[in-house]
C-alpha cells in the first residue's frame, strides 16, 4: 500500500516452510526497540496500546491471504507497528500517528485499552473511525457510539450472534440519523497492476480506474453493497432510520476516486467520500433527508471538491495578479 517505504525483510526460512504463505511480517529485535522509541513520542497512543505481540506486526496480509508470496513485502499493508517503525523516515506517518494523538487526548472516550486493541487490529480503519467522531464533534454533535437497535435482544448472546451495530448516531436536525464509516482498499487486482507497471491513470467516470479485461461493476458500487448487506441491513432491520455511509477512500484512491455509488433498495440516505480533507456528499435517489441535514453532511468531512477546485483556482488567480499603482513598491 505504501510502495514507497521499503518495508522489513523477512527471515529466510528453510525446507517445507518456505513455500507456506505469508500472511505477516514480523518484527525483528532491533525493530522492536525502535518501535518501542518511536510510540513514547505519542504518551495517550502508548498508555492504551498493550506491549504484546500484535504491536510488532510490520505488515499485514490485507487481502486476506490472498497477496502471492513473491509480492507479499511490495504489497502488505503496514498496521500500527509498521507506521511506528518507519514513522521517523515517513511524514505520512507521522502525521497520522500525531492527529490519532490529538484525538485520543481530546477525546478520552476513546483512550483505553478496548480502543487500543482495534487500534493494533486494524491502525487505518480504526483511526478513520475516530477521524470522522472528531468531525462530528467539530459540527456541535454529541454522536453515540457503537449503537446497536437490539441491545436487549443481544444481551446474554455470545459474539457471533450478537446483533450488528452502527458506528454513530446523531440528531443533526432534532431526528436520529445513523452514521457508518468505512475504509476500503483497492481491489487487488488493481494494487498488483500498480505494483507491477507504473499507470498514468486513465479512468471512466462511472467505473473508475479501467483493468484490462474487467467487466464487473465499480469499486466504490462493490464497496457499498457489501456495507448494506453484511451490516446495514441487519443492524437496522424493523427500523426506518435514515443511514448515512460515510466511505475513507484514502486507501482506494484511486480506483473509487470517481466513483460514487448508488442508492441499494432505498437501504440509505446519502454516502460521503472523503480524502484529504475533501469531501463529497451524495444523497441517495429516495433520500428523505431534510435541507439542514443535507447541509450538515455535505461540510462535514471538510469543503467539497468543487469548492476546493475553487479554493486553488482563487489561490493561482491571486498569484498571478499583478499589483496595482497604490500597492505597487516606491
Amino acid at each position: 500500500m505504501f510502495q514507497n517505504t521499503k518495508k522489513t525483510d523477512l527471515p529466510e526460512v528453510e525446507g517445507a516452510q518456505k513455500n507456506m504463505k505469508r500472511t505477516t511480517i514480523e518484527a525483528t529485535d532491533e525493530e522492536k526497540e525502535i518501535i518501542l522509541q518511536n510510540l513514547a513520542c505519542y504518551p495517550v497512543l502508548s498508555s492504551i496500546v498493550a506491549q504484546k505481540p500484535l504491536l510488532y506486526r510490520v505488515a499485514f496480509d490485507q487481502y486476506k491471504g490472498k497477496i502471492s508470496s513473491e509480492r507479499f513485502e511490495e504489497v502488505a499493508e503496514f498496521s500500527l507497528g509498521g507506521f511506528l517503525l518507519h514513522s521517523v523516515q515517513e511524514a505520512e506517518f507521522r502525521d497520522r500517528l500525531q492527529r490519532v494523538e490529538n484525538w485520543l487526548k481530546l477525546y478520552p472516550e476513546y483512550a483505553n485499552a478496548e480502543f487500543g486493541k482495534k487500534l493494533l487490529s486494524n491502525f487505518l480503519n480504526y483511526s478513520s473511525e475516530l477521524e470522522v467522531y472528531d468531525a462530528l464533534k467539530r459540527a456541535g454533535c454529541s454522536p453515540d457510539r457503537d449503537v446497536s437497535l437490539k441491545d436487549e435482544a443481544g444481551k446474554g448472546k455470545s459474539m457471533k450472534n450478537k446483533p450488528k451495530n452502527l458506528d454513530f448516531r446523531v440528531h443533526p436536525d432534532g431526528r436520529d440519523i445513523l452514521i457508518e464509516v468505512t475504509t476500503p482498499r483497492m481491489s487487488l487486482e488493481t494494487e498488483l497492476m500498480y505494483s507491477d507497471i507504473p499507470h498514468a491513470g486513465f479512468f471512466d467516470p462511472g467505473r473508475g480506474i479501467e483493468r484490462e479485461g474487467y467487466a464487473g461493476p465499480p469499486r466504490a458500487h462493490v464497496v457499498m453493497e457489501n456495507k448494506v448487506i453484511n451490516q446495514i441491513l441487519e443492524a437496522t432491520s424493523g427500523t426506518d432510520y435514515p443511514v448515512i455511509l460515510i466511505i475513507n477512500h484514502t486507501y482506494a484512491y484511486p480506483e473509487i476516486m470517481m466513483g460514487f455509488g448508488e442508492d441499494i433498495s432505498g437501504c440509505i440516505s446519502g454516502i460521503i467520500h472523503y480524502r484529504n480533507s475533501t469531501s463529497e456528499f451524495r444523497p441517495a435517489l429516495r433520500c428523505d433527508l431534510s435541507k439542514k441535514e443535507k447541509r450538515f453532511f455535505a461540510r462535514l468531512m471538510g469543503p467539497t471538491r468543487a469548492e476546493w477546485l475553487q479554493r486553488m483556482l482563487s489561490g493561482k488567480n491571486e498569484e498571478r495578479r499583478q499589483p496595482t499603482d497604490q500597492e505597487s513598491p516606491r
